[in-house]
């Protein structure tokens, strides 16, 4: 046996599937086999596997075990020359095992061989080569060093970025995603170590491979998509302590007691500035327009009360700024902060300012100075809505103003497939826009990059849709790199026609893809059925005395009350779910259903009511709801 193939799987099930079907084309005319591990998935890998890849040799686990002891079963298990450790979320191509054979075959230091890795935007990804990561290495990471001087040979070296992507070199540390290994070197250096259950293990191997006299290598003519984690987001406060901890992991294995309280105390410190700049950008990311509406308003408030002295403008700084930072708040009820941005977002939360603004001077015996006052608001209103079409215009990313409930999508492939795939992607979209193909003959023609950038600039494409049934994988990885500077989505159509698969997506015809401006779960949805859970809940004190009288459950009623206020529960949520494959969007359980528990009971109008509800969202469905059902509402 030459290879073979080791993914060690848990719950990505399409993405598994995706990765097998790539390994099956790149493996013909090699003597090789497949290992799938399974760590306890509960999405139905296992079964998938059985059912459609009957020839891979599927070991079950019954407990998640980690990654490194997952590998380690398939690696005892395997008699090949070479071994590789892929993740299923990645793509190869046809040629990359045929190629890897070829070099390590006439390499015989070689013990470890990464290739060129992108992922599903078609950029490459710099930990396909790495440094060790000393103390020095470590530092110049944490501090920022490396992302300011990407490819200096001193403080870039963490991601060897004075290497050039495209050339083979030796290199230090192989990445877990795609690392190709000699068996003969595994049995003298060792397997992976399995006191780390995620990350680390690759760094400690890649090591231990040097240390053993053999070579590290990066192989770039063989090239692979990783969508890299789609099962762990690295941008979260729990993977920083566990890629961390298991760099403590590796110092205190291999360095001396000097280095290693260095860099354990450059670990401690990751950890907490880490955790504390995901915090900080997740702030930002949030409020960066909340507060330039609010700088940009105030300017003019206080440039306008210099120039008229009078009406709304005729205040203090302190004073201005609370009237501003209204302003701002209002917006955000109306949906001024949502994304994708709407300007009418903007004009309602003006409207509702100036409303309460003017009930307010009402109220306190002082009239309205329209003169002066109007001419104020609209000015105000100028600020947020320049902003955002300068923002609008200059293509800044997430800012656009174009409407993407219809996405614009050019499919790849044959006539048969393109259709399949527009198909598919219209029915999760409810609709798209426009809809263009390219033949397979245009595909595969040596200049079909540029005519697809054409393409995507002359009708304002949204989606590149590659249809892998027609297309080679290794020529879709082509095209996705040549392809990337124009910031399209990617997608690849599957085989079986079951799945769409994108680098943040899985559309599946058993999915429910809402369009955002009325999801259930939209930014703006959330936020109304918040206020109207408050609204309900403030109501029902006013009228607590008719409402006891009407509900059955009083004790229940004040329990779910509670509930509800503390954003535990919401007056309405799913009715019975049934049983099948199709996702409705996540909410809070409800005190009622969309019904207000009184509509058929059986299963499929059930269904029925909550795919309206979700897919169909409005507060005053949740007024409606409660009403019908108020004599429910102290139940459990």
């Amino acid at each position: 046996m030459k290879l073979s193939v080791i993914i060690v799987n848990y719950n990505v099930r399409a993405y598994l599937e995706q990765c097998l079907r790539t390994v099956q084309e790149a493996l013909k005319g090699l003597d090789g086999d497949v290992f799938v591990v399974d760590n306890q998935s509960t999405d139905g890998s296992v079964e998938m596997v059985r059912d459609k890849f009957p020839e891979v040799k599927l070991i079950a686990n019954t407990e998640n075990v980690g990654f490194s002891r997952a590998n380690n079963q398939a690696i005892r298990a395997s008699d090949a020359e070479y071994v590789v450790l892929l993740n299923p979320d990645t793509v190869v191509g046809e040629d990359v095992f045929h190629k890897v054979v070829a070099f390590l075959d006439e390499h015989p230091k070689a013990g470890g061989l990464g290739v060129k890795m992108v992922d599903g935007t078609g950029t490459f990804l710099p930990e396909s080569k790495r440094g060790l990561p000393t103390p020095a290495v470590a530092f110049y990471k944490i501090i920022g060093l490396t992302r300011l001087f990407p490819h200096s040979e001193t403080f870039g070296r963490y991601h060897l970025g004075h290497l050039p992507e495209n050339e083979k070199a030796r290199i230090e540390i192989l990445s877990g995603a795609c690392m190709f290994l000699r068996k003969r070197t595994l049995n003298e250096v060792g397997l992976l170590d399995e006191s780390f259950f995620m990350y680390g293990e690759d760094i400690d191997l890649s090591y231990r491979i040097t240390l053993g006299g053999y070579e590290n290598w990066y192989f770039p003519e063989a090239r692979i998509i990783h969508y890299k984690g789609e099962s762990t987001k690295k941008s979260s406060v729990n993977y920083v302590f566990v890629f961390y901890n298991a760099m403590a992991i590796f110092a205190q294995k291999h360095f001396t007691r000097k280095r290693m309280d260095l860099l354990g105390l450059l670990i401690n410190g990751s950890i907490y500035l880490s955790a504390a700049g995901a915090i900080v950008s997740r702030f930002f990311k949030r409020a960066l327009l909340p507060m330039l509406d609010f700088v940009l308003m105030f300017l003019l408030a206080w440039s306008f009360s210099s120039w008229v002295g009078a009406g709304v403008a005729a205040r203090s700084p302190f004073g201005m700024a609370v009237v501003v930072a209204t302003l701002v708040g209002l917006m955000g009820l109306t949906g001024a902060y949502d994304r994708p941005v709407r300007l009418l977002n903007v004009a309602k939360g003006m409207v509702l300012w100036f409303v309460f603004f003017t009930l307010r001077r009402l109220a306190a015996g002082m009239p309205m100075e329209l003169r002066v006052d109007l001419p104020a608001v609209l000015l105000l209103a100028a600020a947020p809505l320049a902003a955002r079409l300068v923002m609008h215009l200059l293509r800044v990313r997430g800012y656009s103003l174009r409407s993407i409930d219809l996405k614009r999508v050019l499919s790849i492939g044959s006539a048969e497939e393109n259709k399949h795939a527009l198909a598919l992607l219209w029915q999760t979209h409810f609709g798209l826009g426009r809809q263009k193909q390219m033949s397979l003959e245009e595909g595969e023609a040596p200049d079909a990059a540029a005519d697809i950038r054409r393409k995507i600039k002359k009708h304002g494409i949204d989606e590149v849709v590659f249809c892998a049934k027609d297309l080679r994988w290794g020529r879709i990885i082509d095209l996705m790199e040549q392809l990337r500077p124009t910031g399209v989505m990617f997608k690849i159509a599957q085989p079986a026609r079951e799945f769409i698969i994108g680098p943040n997506s899985i559309e599946s015809i058993n999915d429910l893809y809402v369009m955002e401006r009325y999801a259930v779960h939209s930014s703006a949805a959330r936020r109304s059925k918040r206020l109207m859970d408050l609204a309900i809940a403030l109501a029902m004190v006013v009228a607590l005395p008719f409402v006891l009288l009407i509900v059955r459950d009083r004790s229940g009623l004040l329990h779910n009350w509670w509930a509800v206020v503390r954003r535990r529960k919401s007056w309405v949520g799913y009715g019975p779910m049934q049983e099948g494959p199709l996702k409705l969007p996540v909410i809070r359980d409800g005190i009622v259903d969309p019904t207000g528990g009184n509509g058929p009971r059986d299963p499929l109008t059930s269904h029925r009511a909550n795919v309206t509800y979700a897919k169909d969202y409005t507060a005053w469905a949740d007024l409606r709801a409660v009403l019908r059902g108020l004599p429910l509402l102290g139940r459990a």
